[in-house]
Formats: C-alpha cells, structure tokens, sequence
C-alpha cells in the first residue's frame, strides 16, 4: 500500500476490514460496509452547531479529507495553506490593497472550525471577542472606555472587512462614506449647509475628531474642547473663500481672559462642530459685519447666555453694570443708526483685559486698529477710543 506522511488509523493498522467489505475476495476487491460519512461518523464524532460546513451537512467529508492518508496533518486533501478552502471559496483577495493577516497566510482555521460552530461563519468565538484575541490593545483602550462606539458593542465587521479591503484598516469603505452609513443626518447637514467645517470633507477627516472605537469623552471626542479643536487651530487657517481664521491656540495663551465657554470647555456652545447655515458654524445668528442696525433676532446666540434686556431697556439697574447711574450704556452704542455689534468692544474668544474688553478694535476698509485705552474703576471705567472723546462712567 502506499507509503503516506500521515497515515489513517485503519490504515496504520492493515484493518481494511473497519471499513471495507469484499466483494470479490479472490480479486482482493472491496466495497464500503456503507455511505462514507456514514463510515466517518463510526468514530469521529461532529459536534451540532447552528453553523454547519456544508460538506458536514451534505455528507462529503471526503471533500476536504483523504480516507487513507495524506501529506497533511489532518488527513487533510490538500494543503491547508494553499488551495484547500479556496477550491471552493474561490474569491481572490490578492488584489486587495489591505489583507487581513490569517488571509494573507491562508490560515483560515486561525477564525473559522472547519465542522461546526455555535457561532455565525463556522467562527471560533463571537466575531468582537474573536477580534480581540489578536487585537487585544483595543480591550483597554476602546471597549472598557465609557462611551462605546455602537459597532464596537455590536461587532468589528460593521466596519471592518476580516478578508481584505481597499480601504485603510480593512474598512468596509474609506471615511467618511463609511461614518455616513449610520449617521445619514450628519451627511445630510453637510451636503445642504453653506458652511461646511474642513475636516468632515477630508479622507479620514472624522477621526481627526472622534475616536472610532472608544473614549473617555461624550461623542467619543479624542480630547476635551478647547484642546482637541486647538489640535488644528493652532495657526492661521486659510478658508475656501479666501479669509484667514486665527490661530487660535496663540490667541488663548497671550489672552487670560477667556469667554465663559471657552472657560468651561465648549467650543460647540457656539459652534457646530460639523456644517450649519452661519458665519463661523456658528449656532445660531450672530451679525458678521462691525457695524449693523440692531435687530434682536441677529443676536440669538449672544442672547442664549446673555439677557436681552442688556441692550434693549433704557434703564441699566438690574441689566448691566456697563451703565452711567441707571444710563444703559450697552443700549447707547448698540441703538444707533449705525450700531455696533457686539465685537466692536468685545474679544468674543480671549482678551487681556477685563469683560473681555478689546485692546483696538479695525476701522475702514484698510483696518487701521483704533485702541480703545479701556480702563476698569473701583464703581466704573473709562474709554479714550479713537471713535470719540475719552468718557467715563460711574455707576
């Protein structure tokens, strides 16, 4: 009989007979006692799972297997690093930009059982936990976390292809197509909104942001605000219609005196963080220009913090400290014909100066900066900008 590197038991033993029946023993010619699973199932048992191989359900074991030997371990057919389970799952991942390790060395029994599995796929373990054997960094520092990204909890595969993919870190599809999938609202902002924040745009843009798998943070934000949107806007940023943003980081550090928001860390107090219909990505209305008429409409996100009344009632008892005895200063510079919008007097991010006071504030179309010589009083201030003569007020 033929010499074999890995030899069937039977086989091993010269009992032709455990499985054979004679049919003409002169001719020394034999048949199976009966059908070949029949015969396998006498001493190998196959455990039921809700997945089953179909060679298991169909009865062909000797589909993947040699009845009397074999040059694998396994009794294997063929080699199971080359071309034993892609004789029938033919698709080619070779091509594929991006290859999951156990594909790329054909080691597919690294996930899958070749008989039966409890779990989807002929898988070893639930999909999430499987991942985990080998990527066992994102236990710690994604699933323990306290916000979850939903296909974290749900399973790896939402998002990540397990044979190969074009797109970085097997992802189904390269970001942000993929993020769009599930957050179709996000995708339809962006695409109808007239402002549109730069990295939503970007390949990989969102995880600039959030972290795909897990955080610390609400929104599975990768750093707290200021300091994650510091991240890029530590310099001049030079937006699509030509106007350039301010670095902000070094805004922050040379001015102590922060806006409440910024104190309490919430850049998206007033700013989308992602498209919107204002100047800035603002939230809500607030006028661009230095000087407008005063509408109180145009000033809904001053007023979300900020009391009407401040600029509206004639009277400053009880509305405003920036007042001259019960004289409503803010309502005298802002109810004019040519009003000044709150930034004419306010840094809205930092200032070095108290109420967030500005040290100059641009005029005319070629911003000559007028300093504004604020000065704070134990019971007012003073002013000595270049707009009008130096006043003082006493409250």
């Amino acid at each position: 009989m033929e010499q074999f590197k890995v030899s069937h038991e039977p086989v091993q033993k010269q009992q032709c007979l455990e499985c054979h029946e004679y049919t003409d023993e002169v001719k020394h010619l034999f048949s199976l006692q009966e059908s070949a699973s029949a015969l396998c199932l006498r001493c190998h048992t196959i455990m039921q799972g809700t997945s089953m191989h179909e060679p298991i359900t169909s009865g062909d074991c000797l589909s993947c297997h040699s009845s009397h030997g074999s040059e694998f371990p396994g009794l294997l057919a063929l080699d199971p690093l080359d071309n034993l389970c892609t004789r029938c799952h033919e698709e080619d991942y070779s091509k594929r930009l991006h290859i999951h390790g156990p594909v790329a060395a054909r080691a597919c029994v690294i996930c899958h059982k070749p008989h039966s599995s409890g779990w989807p796929a002929l898988l070893r373990e639930p999909a999430d936990r499987l991942c985990l054997g080998c990527h066992d960094g994102f236990d710690s520092g994604a699933t323990s976390k306290q916000y979850k990204h939903e296909p974290v909890v749900n399973g790896c595969t939402t998002c990540h292809d397990p044979h190969a993919s074009d797109s970085t870190f097997q992802l189904t599809q390269d970001v942000p197509g993929l993020c769009f999938e599930c957050h179709e609202s996000i995708e339809r902002s962006i695409g109808l909104s007239p402002v549109v924040h730069g990295p939503t745009l970007e390949a990989f843009g969102c995880t600039r942001c959030h972290s795909p798998h897990g955080s610390a943070l609400p929104k599975l934000q990768r750093r707290p605000q200021p300091e994650g949107c510091l991240q890029c806007h530590n310099q001049e940023i030079r937006t699509a219609d030509g106007k350039t943003l301010t670095n902000m980081a070094r805004l922050l550090a040379e001015n102590p005196d922060h806006h409440g928001p910024i104190r309490e860390g919430s850049c998206t107090f007033c700013h989308h963080p992602h498209a919107g219909d204002h100047t800035r990505l603002l939230i809500k209305d607030y006028p661009p220009e230095f000087y407008a008429p005063f509408v109180a409409d145009r000033y809904a996100l001053c007023f979300s913090c900020h009391a009407p009344e401040m600029v509206t009632d004639e009277a400053g008892f009880g509305v405003t400290q920036f007042r001259d005895g019960n004289r409503n200063l803010h309502r005298l510079h802002v109810n004019q014909e040519k009003g000044r919008t709150c930034r004419a007097c306010h840094e809205v991010h930092a200032s070095k100066h108290q109420f967030h006071i500005r040290d100059a504030v641009p005029f005319g179309p070629g911003g000559w900066m007028l300093p504004i010589n604020f000065e704070v009083t134990p019971t007012g201030g003073s002013c000595a900008p270049g707009c009008h003569e130096p006043r003082s007020y006493n409250r």
